[in-house]
């Protein structure tokens, strides 16, 4: 650090609320969750422009949830390939009707109609992200600088700093918080030396992004990934959108030593014997060796600096849940950290993150780990997704769900009890609080009964739940100031019914 430093001018930047320095989903996804409630947020980024890599093609439940809440779940849907949430064994995809159809741990279309307004998707990550970009720049409170390399982060006692290097120099940019979203190799995880614990080098692997008129060849055997079993040919293959992109992938016994160097035409041959096709026309665009960890960091912050993604937690490719993990923690900081700077909620939420969050990834960590991690019933792994919000239930139906009530602040769900909306409007509260009134059959699927209210966070989970109107003031405003900050309980806020 002294080393890069003693050479180039050092330049103090503006004061910033909060840093994100990466803009991959997890960055992104905090940085949205901040920005609508309009903290001021640097998002820095190294890559001169998006990755056009597919990576990743899983997108959860939960995850198309919280883009729906944005209005972003069409946009991001208009990129995906229509398929069943499941695999298919399958000798070959010429072959592909002899083949059985595997749980991976994600519902199904009509299991997804019982749990959810939305469902889950086959959705490339870059298409994603470009979704996430776009979104991001429509925000006044965010400035995305590209091109700059995080040098160092430090935590101090009134905030924190980052050390950038730029084509102009090397600066320092104070801010009250900062988040490191900058991946496996994260350079805010090493400053803040926060080990990762966990294997490196479960497996490796062999990859190859390549185009091929693969659905004509599945016909309507449609689904999220294949495994393809004949001798020769045995490999991992997905959809990775826009038409004709897919992905294969090879581990140690398959089709293709992941260790070897192998040539253009080996591979072409290899992804004809896989689509049993002798004559496909394929066009490989990208391959590359790679190595599968399952980590987690022995801690998600330190002083005000915080990690979130693959900086925080790896898994290998079993399961598709890296992607989701990383989405989830980005979202579940970005709201508290808004919380905190806007003043609605005191430091100690922001304990909440690692707190909440940690056995979620621990339990993807650990599945990803597993030989059969890929394996598994949705019953067994939805809970995990969903992170205990509020239950869906339609209120006008096929249209509005009670997840889509849930506002940015607080909301308030009762059977329209008069003495509910009495406390709401009694509460002096800067946090915003929704009152939301839902019909008694609604009210019953919540179970609240025909007097009962619950309480819930913008992500949807309870935080008080009651079954009884009476002392319905003295109940929320106990559950409500044991929530906020003291300086939230200033000023009065009506709140607004629906």
């Amino acid at each position: 650090m002294k080393d890069i430093l003693s050479d180039e001018k050092v330049t103090k930047m503006k004061h910033h609320e909060v840093v994100v320095v990466g803009a991959g989903a997890a960055g992104l996804m905090a940085t949205i969750a901040m920005a609508r409630s309009g903290v001021d947020v640097l998002l820095l980024e190294r890559r001169p422009s998006g990755s056009p890599m597919p990576r990743a093609t899983v997108l959860s439940l939960r995850t198309m949830e919280i883009l729906r809440s944005w209005g972003l779940e069409d946009l991001v849907r208009a990129g995906a390939d229509e398929v069943e949430m499941t695999m298919l064994e399958m000798p070959t995809a010429a072959r592909a009707g002899e083949g059985t159809e595997i749980e991976v741990g994600v519902p199904t279309s009509a299991q997804s109609r019982v749990l959810s307004p939305s469902a889950p998707a086959c959705v490339a990550q870059d298409h994603l992200e470009a979704v996430l970009l776009e979104h991001v720049a429509t925000y006044e409170c965010v400035t995305l600088r590209r091109g700059v390399t995080v040098e160092h982060v430090a935590s101090t006692g009134a905030g924190a700093t980052v050390t950038v290097h730029e084509s102009t120099g090397v600066r320092t940019i104070a801010a009250d918080r900062v988040v490191g979203a900058d991946g496996a190799r994260s350079v805010v995880r090493g400053a803040l030396g926060i080990e990762m614990v966990g294997p490196t080098d479960l497996f490796e692997g062999f990859r190859i992004e390549f185009r091929a008129p693969l659905w004509e060849v599945l016909g309507e055997h449609r689904h999220l990934l294949y495994f393809t079993s004949e001798p020769g040919a045995e490999a991992v293959l997905l959809p990775a959108g826009q038409g004709d992109r897919w992905q294969l992938g090879f581990q140690p016994g398959s089709a293709i030593d992941p260790s070897s160097d192998p040539s253009t035409a080996e591979l072409e041959d290899v992804l004809r014997r896989v689509a049993g096709v002798p004559d496909l026309d394929v066009r490989i665009e990208r391959t590359g060796h790679f190595s599968a960890a399952a980590q987690l960091a022995e801690r998600f912050s330190s002083g005000n600096v915080f990690i979130v993604g693959d900086a925080a937690h790896r898994v290998t490719p079993r399961g598709g849940t890296g992607l989701n993990t990383a989405i989830a923690s980005g979202y579940d900081l970005g709201w508290k950290l808004a919380w905190v700077q806007r003043g609605w909620a005191p430091e100690s939420l922001l304990a909440t993150y690692e707190a909440e969050r940690r056995p979620h990834a621990a339990h993807n960590v650990a599945r990803s780990a597993d030989p059969m991690g890929s394996r598994r019933g949705a019953a067994t792994e939805v809970d995990v997704d969903l992170g205990g919000r509020i239950r869906h239930v339609w209120t006008e139906p096929g249209v509005t769900s009670t997840l889509d009530l849930v506002g940015e602040g607080l909301t308030l769900f009762s059977s329209g009890v008069r003495a509910w909306r009495a406390a709401a409007r009694a509460l002096r509260c800067a946090v915003p609080v929704t009152v939301v009134t839902v019909e008694p059959i609604v009210a019953r699927s919540l179970g609240l009964g025909s007097e009962g209210a619950v309480l819930v966070r913008p992500d949807g989970v309870p935080v008080a739940g009651w079954w009884s109107a009476l002392d319905a003031r003295a109940q929320l405003c106990g559950a409500v100031s044991g929530l906020v900050a003291e300086r939230a309980l200033a000023a009065p806020f009506a709140g607004s019914a629906a």
